[in-house]
């Protein structure tokens, strides 16, 4: 299946034969052929007629953008007096379509996402490749256990938490390469894709601020050729063509647009029509298109050789605005189609030659229907009806209402709303012109002056001539000036008491358009305080981007099931849902800079390791409207970064603990040189002791009389050990009483001395004298 834009010329095929029936195929039935043709032409006469006041109210508004006065003001205004218009309307309007533009259309950012469902629905191969991710299987072969070897442990299964954390992280990953995928799309929507988004949501803002409903049309779907490469099974790449399909949209006039009247809401209509007008050369087109119907088409042409188009009262009054005032409706061979969109009984539709399953005969079903004249020249089901999808998910037109209106399915514009103050104004400011106009009034007394010179104006430099001889006449003035009282300031004051008011019905002031220079001067002092007192001047327009942002998921949602059904690439295939971001934008960009600024200064250790930092810095890129694409670099380059970064800590990592093994072996070093050292000194202790002992015995001392200082400093080594050893060695020879301390008292027990000499020595063993 491939519907395409019925409504661009430019998209009709190149001239040749109509494709035969395929065998098989249902049979036209022509009475229920025509019968669905009146049924529809006379269904397009009523939505016509209950449409006439809502047109009337269009052309209001029209009339008031323009500046251009309602024929019954008109007339009672006096041929004499003021026209003069004051735009305010146009004025608010072009505020108002600037100041949306700007906050649903931010710098390197965009007001819609594509997120995955809070509990994403995989088909089974996903969830299998998810669940093999987390528990791989086993490889081929890894169940035999070779003879004399343990079995292989058995892998822990994850939980149940982790299996849906891998599933959300799955779906979140491919939702984010179907945002990329839709944001290219985005970028060619219009015919001979020369259009984007961002221009069409122009049109249909534009549409919505003035007559109160802005409309987009789609997707319909374009076939392109694109060039494309694979190698090839030897080796070399060759160049390949393949077919892709890629969505259309298209605005949608509100005067071409005719709505079900007699629903409450837009969801409750029956369907709706749109007129299309098109030359001779297009409805010829139409024949060369299988999904037309050939012999209708030149049965039309038959009957209306000339065109079936005739001007509506509307565009007479649109013409009579414009230049085209004067153009001439002459037969100049326009035709003029009807297309319903709606519902459709099965069995008509049949009879149109349209394939409905037996089981559908008796319902009704949404439909497409183009008639010329009584003749319907196009019949088909909704495409998505044979996709198995449900259409009233995936609506063909896309409804922006900028304000609703109970009284009204297509809402209310911003002219309508400032009717009273408009009026009121142009009433001042006429009333300020015309008695301004009047301040030159004279007097003239003609018995003073001379008959031979114009006395109808009075012109500069314009010489009067008397001819009164009076001497008591000669003090008064031939002329004289009238003083009238004007009032001048109290219409300004009137002027600017509605002037106020039209502030308030719109909430476009002097902040929100952008003139600062009447606000208080204090927030004025930082540029966060001005932009504070900016976004709350926003804060009305809420509303509004709330309403766009129905808008926004419409389309978004039409485009994830149009790349669900007609996109080969299985990465950007799940469960999606759109979530439209224009509320966001509403807050001061100067105060979420700062606020971004503190968050990346008052973050702990603790709470860094769950931050991302790459999309915070493209955050408090993006926030001082600069693109972030220039300035910071693209994933990839980043993953490069955080690698290098990571290997250069490993790399600091390993020769920290290089360093601190070195510094480990050098005190192991040290501690075992002073081991060794100390037990050299406790040998030469021990020794220095025996000599003492057995210097004594050859003395003939008691061992209880020797100097237990002298033991002491034996045993205990070191410096003092080696001293105590250096004065035992001295004493060795002497005599008893030049021993240090005497030999009365330097005696210690014999246990003692038996305790202080070395296992396994001679006089260890020597008997006590």
């Amino acid at each position: 299946m491939n519907p395409v834009n019925d409504n661009d010329a430019d998209d009709l095929p190149v001239p040749g034969s109509p494709e035969a029936p395929a065998p098989g195929a249902p049979k036209i039935n022509p009475d229920g052929l025509k019968r669905l043709g009146d049924l529809l032409s006379s269904k397009f006469k009523t939505y016509e007629s209950d449409r006439r006041l809502a047109e009337l109210k269009w052309e209001r508004n029209a009339r008031q953008f323009l500046g251009i006065y309602d024929p019954e003001i008109e007339k009672q205004i006096d041929p004499n007096r003021s026209r003069a218009y004051p735009k305010l309307t146009r004025v608010k309007c072009v505020s108002m379509i600037s100041r949306l533009m700007n906050l649903l259309f931010p710098t390197d950012d965009k007001n819609w996402t594509v997120a995955a469902s809070a509990v994403p629905d995989l088909d089974e191969d996903d969830l299998q490749q998810v669940l093999d991710a987390l528990m791989p299987p086993p490889a081929p072969g890894a169940d035999m256990q070779a003879p004399g070897m343990p079995a292989p442990p058995t892998p822990q299964a994850p939980s149940d938490d982790a299996i849906e954390q891998a599933i959300r992280d799955f779906a979140a990953k491919r939702a984010a390469r179907l945002g990329l995928e839709i944001e290219d799309q985005l970028q060619e929507l219009g015919g001979a894709r020369s259009i984007d988004y961002v221009a069409l949501c122009r049109q249909v803002l534009a549409s919505g601020v003035k007559y109160g409903c802005g409309l987009l049309k789609g997707p319909f779907v374009s076939e392109e050729e694109r060039r494309t490469w694979q190698m090839s099974q030897q080796g070399r790449l060759v160049a390949q063509t393949s077919t892709v399909f890629r969505p259309r949209f298209e605005f949608v006039s509100i005067w071409d647009y005719y709505p079900d009247m007699a629903a409450k809401h837009l969801k409750q209509m029956d369907g709706q029509f749109e007129r299309i007008v098109m030359s001779h050369h297009q409805v010829n087109c139409l024949k060369k298109r299988p999904d037309f119907l050939a012999d209708q088409v030149d049965a039309f042409l038959k009957n209306w050789p000339q065109g079936n188009y005739v001007r509506r009262a509307f565009e007479t009054e649109l013409r009579a605005m414009g230049v085209q005032v004067n153009v001439t409706q002459s037969e100049r061979g326009k035709y003029e189609a009807i297309v319903w969109e709606g519902f459709v009984k099965g069995t008509d539709l049949a009879n149109c030659g349209v394939d409905v399953p037996e089981d559908k005969l008796q319902d009704d079903l949404r439909a497409e229907i183009w008639i010329m004249g009584n003749y319907v020249v196009k019949a088909e089901l909704d495409p998505w009806y044979e996709l198995d999808a449900d259409p009233d998910e995936v609506p063909r037109y896309h409804h922006f209402i900028f304000e609703e209106d109970e009284s009204f399915i297509l809402g209310n514009g911003l002219p309508a709303v400032v009717r009273d103050s408009q009026l009121g104004l142009c009433a001042a400011v006429r009333m300020a012109l015309d008695n301004g106009a009047v301040t030159r009034n004279f007097e003239v007394n003609t018995a003073l002056l001379s008959m031979n010179q114009d006395m109808t104006a009075i012109d500069p430099d314009k010489m009067w001539y008397r001819e009164d001889e009076n001497p008591a006449t000669a003090q008064i003035p031939a002329i004289r000036a009238i003083e009238l009282p004007m009032h001048i300031e109290e219409m300004m004051a009137l002027g600017r008491m509605f002037q106020e008011n039209a502030d308030t019905e719109t909430f476009v002031n002097a902040a929100t358009g952008g003139d600062m220079q009447k606000g208080p001067s204090e927030p004025f002092r930082t540029a966060a305080g001005a932009s504070m007192l900016r976004g709350d001047a926003a804060l009305p327009f809420k509303d509004v981007v709330r309403n766009f942002d129905i808008f926004t998921e419409s389309v978004i949602t039409a485009l994830i099931a149009f790349n669900r059904n007609f996109n080969p690439n299985p990465d950007i295939q799940g469960d999606f849902q759109a979530v439209a971001r224009g509320a966001t934008s509403l807050i001061a960009k100067e105060v979420l800079g700062l606020q971004l600024d503190n968050l990346a200064q008052t973050l702990t250790d603790e709470e860094k390791r769950y931050v991302n930092f790459r999309k915070l810095a493209r955050a408090r890129v993006r926030v001082r409207d600069l693109d972030s694409d220039d300035i910071i670099y693209d994933d990839a380059t980043c993953d490069q970064i955080d690698q290098q970064q990571q290997q250069q800590q490993q790399q600091l990592q390993d020769l920290q603990t290089q360093q601190l093994q070195a510094q480990v072996r050098q005190v192991l070093a040290g501690a075992l040189k002073d081991i060794a050292q100390a037990g050299k000194n406790v040998a030469a202790a021990d020794a220095t002791t025996a000599n003492v002992i057995l210097s004594a015995l050859e003395k003939g001392l008691e061992p209880d009389q020797l100097d237990p200082k002298l033991m002491t400093g034996a045993g205990n080594g070191g410096s003092t050990g080696s001293a105590g050893g250096a004065a035992a060695g001295s004493g060795v020879g002497q005599p008893a009483q030049e021993l240090p301390g005497g030999a009365a008292d330097a005696v210690p027990p014999a246990a003692l001395a038996a305790a202080a000499l070395p296992t396994g020595s001679p006089a260890a063993a020597m008997p006590a004298a």
